[in-house]
């Protein structure tokens, strides 16, 4: 009686257990699942498509304008958040036991997670993009970007080595373990995990790095050794580019220490990105001017105003007079457009003349539309007849510009007025053409 009212007692509580458990496992993915094979394809993919666009924005995130680096911000910061998302959904991944049953209790499957792919899991979903977009932001410390960007190269060549040490280790499991490959020979395939990552580590960073490393037996071993070789080559010269590039302009004098001075200012600071990148090609160009333009001689001056240039001598303008020529190269000046910006309004008054240096520039009024490219001259019109422009010009990509102020041609004009004669008459040709 008293041992059939315990066993009455008791099931209701184990009941109750069993209930809780099994509520407890609706949120736990199975491991089995269709959802979680397609979740996994899914962050496969983001991860090689992020393997792809981490370079493309180290290299040109500086000359991504409008639209196109609101998109690539915007696909960063995504890849960010979902990497993020991805260590909280771990914990409630369904995990599969060593006789390959599958694990539904949240506890085990946290102590697995925690002691296994934890660490490496947010090390790689460290939001460093969201991180630089707001030192970016709020702080503009060039040199604090320079260092993420360089963490971010090194947290790629660790995974790019991750990577290799998997495939290492999954040759000789494809092939069923072949009695010489370096798996049997080293005596590792029923050894545990860590051991096996070990010793495919080793392997793999050996190869990578031209060090020591026993010579491959098999065709696809010895494949395998000379992509990685190469691959380790060109990350080490990748890496070594970036910490002289980093840490050099860092530690430099003169100009370099004057544009970080510039974009300390509070000034700087509260500009939008475009106008920062504008702000800054302004002053290195008028450094670069003042500090070495100015220091030569007149004849060097000219000739190394000729170099740079060079795109623009074949045009017409450049063309009349060798004299008038050097006059107008050693009077030109620089600006930098972003793409989308307005370089000069319709019925504005001219106080200087474009000459594009590289980029494409879109002429617009109410009767015609036309593009121009290097070495095309922008509002010459206006400027040789002083009324007000005739259309608006717009930068369609990042425009590199020289200039010509008023008074400087006013000059040039008093010494060399019949070529001027000779480019309004030219002027007025293509004016009433338009």
């Amino acid at each position: 009686m008293n041992e059939s009212s315990w066993v009455i007692a008791v099931n209701p509580l184990d009941k109750d257990l069993n209930e809780a458990k099994k509520e407890e496992s609706k949120w736990v993915l199975n491991p089995r699942s269709h959802f979680r094979h397609y979740y996994l394809v899914y962050m496969v993919v983001l991860t090689f498509v992020n393997l792809i666009t981490i370079p493309l924005d180290m290299a040109f995130s500086e000359d991504m304008h409008g639209s196109a680096h609101t998109y690539w911000v915007a696909f960063n910061v995504f890849s960010d958040i979902m990497f993020c998302v991805d260590v909280g959904v771990n914990f409630r991944m369904g995990i599969f036991s060593e006789d390959g049953q599958a694990i539904l209790d949240p506890k085990l499957i946290r102590k697995d997670y925690f002691t296994s792919w934890f660490v490496p899991d947010v090390v790689a979903a460290f939001p460093v993009d969201i991180i630089i977009i707001i030192v970016v932001s709020d702080v503009q410390l060039e040199e604090v970007k320079k260092l993420c960007r360089l963490a971010f190269v090194f947290l790629m060549m660790v995974l790019i080595w991750h990577w290799n040490t998997c495939v290492q280790y999954f040759i000789s499991l494809m092939e069923e373990f072949p009695q010489d490959c370096w798996v049997v020979e080293k005596k590792i395939e029923n050894t545990s995990i860590g051991e096996k990552y070990s010793y495919a580590s080793f392997r793999a960073l050996s190869q990578m790095t031209w060090t020591s490393f026993d010579s491959p037996k098999r065709v696809d071993e010895r494949w395998i050794a000379i992509v990685s070789m190469v691959i380790g080559f060109i990350m080490c010269s990748a890496f070594i580019s970036c910490l002289i590039t980093a840490f050099g302009s860092m530690s430099a004098t003169g100009n370099a220490y004057k544009i970080n001075q510039l974009q300390s200012s509070t000034m700087f600071k509260r500009l939008p990105r475009v106008l920062r990148q504008r702000t800054t090609a302004q002053y290195k160009w008028h450094w670069d001017k003042q500090n070495i333009l100015d220091t030569v001689s007149e004849q060097l001056r000219k000739d190394i105003m000729a170099e740079i240039c060079s795109n623009l001598l074949h045009k017409d303008m450049f063309l009349l007079n060798k004299e008038f020529t050097e006059a107008i190269l050693i009077k030109l000046d620089h600006e930098f457009f972003n793409a989308g910006d307005i370089i000069i309004h319709q019925n504005a008054q001219p106080d200087k003349m474009f000459i594009i240096d590289s980029g494409r520039v879109l002429v617009r009024n109410e009767d015609f539309q036309m593009e121009l490219g290097d070495g095309d001259n922008i509002g010459e019109i206006g400027f040789l007849f002083g009324e007000r422009q005739l259309a608006t010009f717009s930068a369609l990509t990042t425009c590199s510009v020289f200039t010509l102020s008023l008074e400087d041609f006013q000059v040039i004009e008093k010494e060399f007025p019949h070529v001027v004669n000779e480019l309004r008459e030219e002027a007025q040709r293509k004016k009433y053409l338009k």
